[in-house]
């Protein structure tokens, strides 16, 4: 198994990004257009090296690479509560830094699927409508939000709202910091402040994800995941997205949808991480 790090510039932004190859990977041709790489987006105030993440690395038979969006992780820039729009711009540069050869010395690679999580999937969904040239083969969504206006309960606190009313944000949480691997910590993720504003929610409760009926369906197959025991999107959501994307999609078989009994939102248990392998 090969691995390394390094750096994908997007704007204003550099992406920290981690590839991993499989000592089978090269086995696996896309084509006469170079090899399968499966590129993993990550959620909300998350990194690469979260244990999905990891586990998705591990047991891809394809090369890998997962990387961190603008504002978390190892990245740099900043990011916000909606911004899938521009995490969607963060897809286009990682793929085309993929697809333009820049990981030659590893041979011949090429963007074959893209795997997102949660505000990660969405984007992910994003970037495919608005980009469908670059799309490939295979998306794969996992504990997808559709509904973006519908907010989880109790998400935000009375003293939250208060200070969105009096001074148009408010300061959700610290995130960062030592990530646990199983090969040991990264000691240099930045602490980071999370501020929320007004403009932000505005941002997200507009993003209108029934624009997936407008996906590549010529060229792309679509596989939605979602955990039976997910407390942080609610399980009709999937059901959405199926029912829109078929509207779109004329071939039924170009769209999947998996509810694993009993997994959480964040597919952090061995037991989780298995069912979502098999």
């Amino acid at each position: 198994m090969a691995e390394s790090e390094f750096y994908i510039p997007a704007g204003n932004a550099r992406l920290h990004a981690r590839l991993v190859i499989p000592s089978s990977a090269l086995e696996k041709p896309v084509g006469e257009s170079g090899y399968g790489v499966f590129v993993i987006c990550h959620g909300l105030l998350d990194t690469k090296y979260a244990p999905l993440f990891c586990a998705l690395q591990r047991f891809l038979p394809f090369a890998s690479v997962a990387f961190d969006f603008r504002g978390n992780g190892l990245s740099t820039g900043q990011t916000s509560y909606g911004n899938y729009y521009e995490e969607a711009e963060d897809i286009k540069d990682v793929i085309e830094f993929i697809n333009g050869g820049a990981l030659s010395s590893h041979g011949r690679l090429r963007v074959a699927g893209i795997v997102g999580h949660s505000k990660g999937a969405s984007s992910v969904l994003l970037f495919a409508c608005k980009y469908p040239r670059l799309c490939p083969s295979l998306l794969i969504t996992i504990s997808a939000r559709y509904l973006m206006s519908r907010e989880l309960p109790n998400r935000w606190k009375p003293h939250h709202l208060e200070a969105l009313e009096t001074h148009g944000r408010f300061l959700w949480r610290k995130y960062g910091g030592h990530t646990l691997l199983t090969a040991g910590v990264v000691p240099d993720v930045p602490v980071r402040e999370y501020w929320i504003a007004a403009e932000h929610l505005e941002q997200r409760d507009a993003t209108d994800m029934s624009v997936v009926k407008t996906l590549p369906f010529e060229r792309c197959f679509v596989l939605n995941v979602m955990g039976g025991g997910d407390t942080v999107v609610p399980a009709t959501d999937v059901w959405d997205y199926d029912r829109v994307m078929r509207l779109g999609a004329h071939d039924e078989n170009r769209v999947e949808t998996r509810v694993v009994p009993e997994a959480s939102h964040f597919w952090n248990s061995e037991k989780e991480l298995g069912d979502l392998e098999a």
